[in-house]
């Protein structure tokens, strides 16, 4: 056996290996060098992809170019213009700062590279064939640098056999290049994939540019709100509740304006947006956080997606703080996209012949002529109310201008399970049931802040009988459930008598009540939060369900002092557009969208 086992790589194999973590796939490359030109100060970007960026990556800026020896050197690992001592770590404000990409690209690729410096009178070009020699030639000066990327790992073919299809791959580069355009909106960029325009934007202003990226859709159904929270300034343009998407990609962050993919935020948006969306479905939202360099570690991460704060639990608390500001303000908004979905619900269907059409609305017959169907007929009092002036009572005054309450007055209840409201600007469709889930839940968490949950008294005691591991922990932490109205007697090893609950749910089957209660702080914690009691969490849980199971429910014949009392406390109510689970609790249709329903405008 040698007496020497342990040798030192040689400096293609070492690149190589960097690529693995730098480089893990085309959409990789592309922000490494994007990021390298908006480093260099770059006014313009354009980004060329053939064949999924497998084939050909090509990236031209206007930025500051290189001298001949820097672009030589550039090529090497760890050879880097952003810092130059460990203190500097500390202090990054660049994109990037280890040298590691261009050497690491060069090493799996074709890589050429063509720059100049501002004002040069010769430019040059560098060459290198997978981790080779680098090649160094004269070439024509150029404003700003073009970098090429081939035949992306050609010499690494076991990672090419991970490559995603080439739709995959695309939507990956789309993906960063967009999160880099949000993130610089002063800056024009372009991308091309296979000769195709996918995007080209001018320089812009920061909501400009959002709204360009997340749709027009958004800037109907979206507000900014900024903070400055421990020294931070935390801003983001932040979507209605209802206004939410199936997954989490529809989140972005950036730090002192580097774009980030971070855990922790990801559960802090959630948070700010807990009890007023649904738990399968995710915010809208663009968050931006500038903090002191020294405040944040950006060197946690090979691709550098990932950051470490001093102080998380402050970062989560201000992003928190930022979105129930803005929910706050959204006040009974909800997202345009549910009236369009109304709409669309609502148009007649053309050319069905001798029967209504199978798209639903009004049925057309073959002479052509509207007719009402046959087998449906409309209560005179329904009639009445909605075919006549309104008959209400004067209101007073502090239901809203000249007279005339937000949300309007009732005109009918339908099906036992809407109401149908005249408002100055149109009607209103109240879904009764989650209107009233989001006030019963509102009056719980406000008593739940406010350590004054009403608590009365069961007349009779109710026996809880618990598994072991519940009533070990309930003999240690039965205290924990007073803050929530609930009173708890040991009776035994594994009984419990419930004396009382809250006054709001008295009606609810104590057991299951508290059987539930006991669940969610066992699953949670009382501690688990920021504020030491947990209250959010255990809120969205427990409260929110029993808020939903207490409601008005669907089906129940409300009387017209029941409709205008339900519209007059939903005008009262926090965060009332949504329930519990993020479903609107209002539909609002206004003149115009009436006479566009009835054909009177296009």
């Amino acid at each position: 056996m040698p007496d020497q086992l342990i040798h030192i790589l040689s400096p293609q194999v070492a690149n190589q290996i960097a690529a693995g973590e730098v480089v893990e796939r085309p959409a990789s490359a592309v922000k490494e060098l994007v990021e390298n030109s908006l480093d260099s100060g770059a006014s313009r970007v354009v980004v060329r992809i053939t064949g999924a960026g497998k084939k050909s990556i090509v990236i031209e800026d206007d930025g500051c170019g290189m001298s001949a020896a820097d672009a030589e050197l550039a090529l090497q690992r760890h050879a880097t213009s952003k810092i130059e001592s460990s203190e500097d770590l500390h202090l990054i404000a660049s994109h990037g700062f280890r040298g590691e990409a261009l050497p690491s690209i060069a090493s799996v690729s074709r890589f050429r590279m063509q720059t100049a410096l501002a004002g040069s009178s010769e430019g040059v070009e560098v060459r290198v064939d997978g981790g080779g020699t680098t090649e160094v030639r004269p070439a024509p000066p150029r404003k700003g640098t073009r970098i090429e990327v081939l035949d992306l790992f050609l010499n690494t073919p076991a990672r090419l056999n991970f490559m995603r299809t080439d739709k995959t791959e695309d939507a990956a580069i789309v993906e960063v290049f967009r999160s880099l355009a949000l993130a610089n909106p002063s800056v024009a960029m372009l991308l091309e994939l296979d000769g195709r325009k996918r995007f080209d934007f001018s320089p812009q202003d920061e909501r400009s540019r959002v709204m360009a990226i997340l749709g027009g859709d958004f800037a109907d159904n979206s507000i900014e709100m900024a903070i400055e929270h421990e020294g931070m300034q935390i801003s983001g343009h932040l979507g209605l509740p209802t206004f939410h998407h199936r997954d989490s990609t529809r989140m972005l962050f950036m730090v002192n304006g580097r774009v980030i993919r971070d855990k922790q935020l990801l559960a802090a948006v959630r948070a700010g947006y807990r009890d007023v969306m649904f738990h399968d479905r995710y915010p809208v939202a663009v968050i931006s956080i500038e903090i002191d360099p020294a405040d944040v570690d950006v060197n946690v991460h090979p691709a550098k997606r990932e950051v470490r704060f001093r102080s998380p639990q402050a970062v989560r608390a201000g992003v928190i703080s930022c979105i129930r500001a803005a929910i706050e303000q959204f006040g009974k908004s909800v997202s345009s996209t549910t009236t369009d979905q109304a709409m669309r619900s609502m148009q007649y269907g053309g050319g069905a012949t001798g029967a209504a059409s199978s798209g639903g609305g009004m049925p057309r017959f073959a002479s052509g002529d509207f007719r009402p169907p046959s087998s449906t007929s409309m209560p005179r009092d329904v009639q009445s109310m909605l075919f006549s002036s309104p008959r209400v009572a004067e209101p007073a005054s502090e239901y809203g201008m000249n007279g005339q309450p937000d949300l309007g007055h009732p005109l009918a209840q339908i099906h036992r399970c809407y109401i149908l409201a005249q408002t100055e600007a149109g009607v209103i469709l109240v879904d009764q049931h989650a209107a009233h889930e989001r006030m019963t839940y509102e009056k719980l968490k406000k008593q739940l802040a406010g350590k004054k949950v009403s608590s009365q008294k069961l007349l009779t005691p109710e026996s809880l009988q618990t598994d072991g591991k519940t009533a070990a922990w309930l003999h240690e932490h039965a205290e924990e459930l007073q803050p929530f109205g609930v009173e708890l007697e040991i009776s035994g090893d594994e009984l419990f008598l419930i004396r009382a609950v809250p006054a709001m749910l008295v009606r609810e089957p104590a057991v299951e009540l508290v059987a539930e209660l006991v669940e969610s702080i066992m699953l949670i914690g009382a501690d688990s939060e920021a504020d030491g009691r947990g209250l959010g969490r255990i809120l969205e849980r427990w409260l929110g369900n029993r808020a939903c199971k207490g409601s008005i429910k669907s089906g129940r014949l409300l009387s017209h002092e029941e409709q205008e009392a339900l519209l007059r406390e939903m005008e009262l109510t926090p965060n009332i557009a949504q329930c519990n689970h993020g479903r609107p609790t209002y539909v609002s249709l206004s003149l115009n969208d009436l006479d566009r329903l009835f054909g009177r405008k296009e």
